[in-house]
């Protein structure tokens, strides 16, 4: 907020000096302009508008503070000003589930309980924060008979949960709103780390039998020979795959979302090409054959988007709906706790164990560094450990060897193969 100073001549004497500033437009739109004059001097005329402007601010906020908007509406606010211009449709959509499990619980204002959701902003501390992580954890979920006040929810969940509410009222404190995020310092609950589910052997046998002769097929063959994403498998479009080179180019994803399927980049949002194996293209091209077919069935109401894994139609299939076959169908021949991106994990865990280096790996699934590889999968790469171990055992076996205590514990060879006294030193306690 600016101002200007005034200067206005008086007859016979000093000049007098003034102030004014424009601070907005009152109910029927007319300018507020304070003013003042009579200011001996043009230091004490700027020293009092500096004060004046200052003050002005300092009544304004008091009032804007006075009447903060409560926790629900406001991240309704931040979900259409923020999420909604700067995330995906998919991911706007997790934003508010969460936020609504925060916004129904009840927390503790000097004495009194209040729904999360009609509180100010203001009105939080580090206090309701921690009590409200509790409750969620212990009965944040949906109501049942077996839980009438509400099932419990995962660490992993409420994590989820409390890092929503803390970019919200992150951007309370950039917009000025409040002074603090109430969230700041909050010990947010632990998730214990699972390695990611992979499928054995004798389980990826099973699955592949079952699947034989069915659309899904080259579907969960191509998933488990590259690692793709759900979504990118379900994006491919034939001109994707090039049968010639043996490679498969991945440069977006299919995201369901309430309002309907949508393609849009990969996660990454970076496109990868790297070598399909030839099975894989083999069971590609029985697939393309059987797509002709179903192309020259449905004639002109055959949908022309060009995938390699559609609906008989052409359409695209949802990707929550191949998940839940999939998943049926791994149930089916004895998998359990695996699904449908058990694919990626086993198609990770095995190149790893096998030896691959990881950015390599990294470079198929389309993580955006290696590390993120490293992290997840480290479970596959114990066989590595211990080879590295024998290695180096192997490497330093005669240096080691070579000044090994003997038996007696007082003599030993040196490396020149001379008998040397080994003298023992003990150091007595007192």
């Amino acid at each position: 907020m600016n101002g200007s100073i005034t200067k206005r001549p008086r007859t016979g004497g000093r000049p007098s000096w003034g102030y004014y500033f424009f601070a907005g437009h009152d109910e029927t739109g007319k300018r507020i302009q304070p003013t003042k004059s009579g200011f001996t001097t043009k230091k004490e005329a700027s020293d009092a508008l500096r004060q004046a402007i200052l003050d002005f601010e300092a009544k304004r906020d008091a009032v804007a503070i006075a009447e903060l908007p409560a926790f629900g509406p406001f991240f309704d606010r931040w979900m259409l000003e923020h999420a909604g211009r700067k995330c995906a449709p998919k991911t706007i959509e997790r934003y508010g589930e969460l936020g609504a499990y925060a916004i129904r619980q009840t927390v503790d204002i000097a004495g009194q309980s209040y729904l999360f959701g009609e509180v100010p902003l203001d009105k939080f501390g580090p206090m309701q924060m921690e009590l409200m992580i509790n409750a969620l954890l212990d009965r944040g979920g949906e109501k049942t008979k077996t839980f009438p006040q509400g099932r419990p929810l995962s660490p992993k969940t409420v994590r989820h949960i409390a890092c929503t509410v803390h970019g919200c009222f992150e951007k309370a404190v950039i917009w000025q709103l409040i002074a603090r995020n109430p969230m700041d310092g909050i010990e947010l609950p632990k998730v214990t780390k699972k390695a990611p589910s992979a499928i054995e052997k004798g389980g990826v046998g099973k699955l592949l039998d079952k699947a034989r002769g069915t659309r899904l097929y080259p579907f969960i063959l191509l998933g488990l020979a590259t690692g793709a994403r759900r979504g990118e498998l379900l994006a491919l479009q034939w001109p994707d795959v090039d049968f010639e080179s043996g490679l498969l180019n991945i440069t977006k994803s299919l995201e369901q979302t309430k309002a309907g399927l949508r393609v849009k980049s990969t996660k990454s949002e970076k496109p990868r090409r790297f070598a399909v194996p030839a099975a894989a293209l083999d069971a590609l091209r029985a697939h393309r054959v059987e797509q002709d077919r179903d192309r020259a069935l449905f004639g002109g109401d055959y949908q022309k988007n060009d995938l390699v894994f559609c609906r008989p139609e052409g359409a695209y299939y949802s990707p929550v709906s191949i998940g839940c076959r999939v998943a049926r169908m791994m149930k089916e021949v004895g998998l359990v706790g695996v699904s449908l991106h058990s694919l990626r994990h086993t198609h990770a865990s095995e190149l790893l164990s096998k030896g691959v280096p990881i950015p390599a790996v990294a470079k198929r699934l389309g993580h955006a560094n290696a590390n993120i590889t490293l992290s997840i999968y480290a479970h596959a790469l114990e066989a590595d450990e211990l080879a590295a171990a024998k290695i180096w055992d192997d490497a330093m076996a005669d240096v080691i060897g070579a000044n090994k205590r003997e038996p007696n514990g007082n003599l030993a060879k040196s490396s020149a193969g001379k008998v040397i006294k080994l003298e023992v030193i003990e150091k007595k306690a007192g």
